[in-house]
């Protein structure tokens, strides 16, 4: 965000203006600026296509249902500048007659960061995009070349406890994609160094469940927020 905030100076509200298929009919230079294009260049560009591919779901969805009829409305998202470095903003977008068509008018709000409310979706999602592409390599490289088990191991316990599920000892084995007998001890030196700790579940003593310890958690959060940076 900061980049964006010495492109636009000292400015931190900007304004988009949009039809109604989200194409840019107008912007200020400020906008252009933060975004790191010519004011000129923007026009006609799609907006979805100046937004972080995990945001454009809800912001395509949000804009639909304004068009359809439905009231103004605020939401936080990131955009992805010319340089690929993405920052946070918040967007307040109203609908609005122009003679015989439609606008759409945005008035954007440079922020920090995520808002509480959206910051376990971004790092789940971060997440769950950084292990999938660690395991795309199998497919165009010999296994044996990359080995990284505990990293792929906390990258999925770390997504599975943001999305509210449990994980056990058979089944971040898997996902680190060791042998058994490597997973865990990998496992036992995470346990070790206090990233992650294991807990006997209360209805099958048999089966340990893992989980992210306090110091885990916040090395993984810190890390994936600063990944999401670059």
């Amino acid at each position: 965000m900061d980049r964006a905030v010495d492109r636009a100076g000292a400015r931190k509200l900007l304004s988009c203006l949009t039809d109604e298929q989200m194409r840019i009919v107008d912007a200020d230079e400020d906008y252009g600026l933060a975004l790191g294009y010519e004011r000129h260049a923007l026009i006609g560009r799609d907006v979805l296509e100046l937004t972080h591919p995990d945001d454009r779901e809800i912001n395509r969805e949000r804009a639909d249902a304004l068009i359809a009829g439905g009231a103004p409305f605020s939401i936080t998202k990131r955009y992805v500048g010319a340089d690929g470095r993405s920052f946070w903003v918040t967007n307040h977008i109203s609908l609005f007659h122009a003679g015989n068509t439609r606008r759409m008018m945005a008035t954007v709000e440079l922020i920090d960061g995520p808002p509480p409310e959206d910051e376990a979706r971004l790092l789940r999602k971060a997440a769950e995009r950084i292990l999938a592409k660690r395991r795309l390599r199998v497919h165009y490289f010999e296994d044996e070349l990359f080995g990284e088990p505990a990293f792929d191991l906390l990258l999925d316990l770390y997504a599975q406890e943001l999305a509210g599920r449990d994980t056990y000892t058979t089944s971040a084995a898997v996902a680190s994609g060791a042998p058994l007998t490597t997973a865990l001890r990998q496992i036992a030196m995470l346990v070790e160094r206090g990233l992650i700790a294991r807990d006997p579940d209360s209805t099958d003593r048999r089966r340990v469940r893992l989980r992210m310890t306090t110091l885990g958690a916040a090395r993984m959060r810190d890390y994936l927020l600063a990944a999401e940076r670059l």
